[in-house]
């Protein structure tokens, strides 16, 4: 994280009347993501995002949303892949969190974004990214991926290795039907 400061807002200073809304935009820098083993990171890591924050009862309900460009590598070939996302989500934040000791493990996620009526816009954007992505993240949807003997790119060229032999069915080859 050298060069960037998570993107915080302090919820109980905003100008907020009961009920009613506050809309405006704000830069939210968004954190790398390590997926499957591989380091994903967001071109451009400071996007624009519309923040929704709404003084209900009990804490405060807000949304975020941006568009974002992820990049990394393909699940298959392993070659750079690149997703364009709009993201959109909305939660409820306590404005008065009991003792972390009191905490239990049917608690809300999201209560570790927000801290002393703070909250971290960065990590919760980013981790809302996770919601919004395919089940893989590829080159390009008829990627081949690599080669299982060889480890060649497919998608470069045909290696010609055959698949390995599933040695589970040879008994079956001997048997004959009466």
């Amino acid at each position: 994280m050298p060069g960037h400061e998570p993107t915080t807002i302090e919820l109980d200073s905003l100008p907020l009347e009961p009920g009613n809304p506050l809309i405006f935009e704000r830069e939210i820098w968004l954190p790398p993501i390590h997926l499957a083993g591989q380091d994903y990171v967001f071109a451009p890591d400071v996007v624009p995002a519309i923040v929704k924050v709404t003084d209900v009862v009990r804490g405060y309900t807000v949304g975020i949303a941006f568009s974002c460009r992820l990049e990394g590598a393909c699940w298959r070939c392993l070659e750079p892949a690149d997703l364009d996302l709009d993201v959109k989500v909305e939660d409820f934040f306590e404005a008065e969190l009991p003792p972390v000791a009191e905490l239990g493990e049917e608690d809300e996620v999201t209560l570790w974004y927000e801290e002393d009526g703070v909250l971290n816009l960065s990590d919760w954007a980013r981790d809302a990214v996770v919601e919004f992505l395919p089940p893989k993240i590829l080159c390009r949807p008829e990627c081949k991926g690599l080669c299982p003997q060889c480890g060649g790119n497919r998608n470069e060229v045909e290696c010609g290795c055959e698949p390995p032999a599933d040695f589970r069915w040879d008994k079956l080859k001997e048997w004959k039907p009466e």
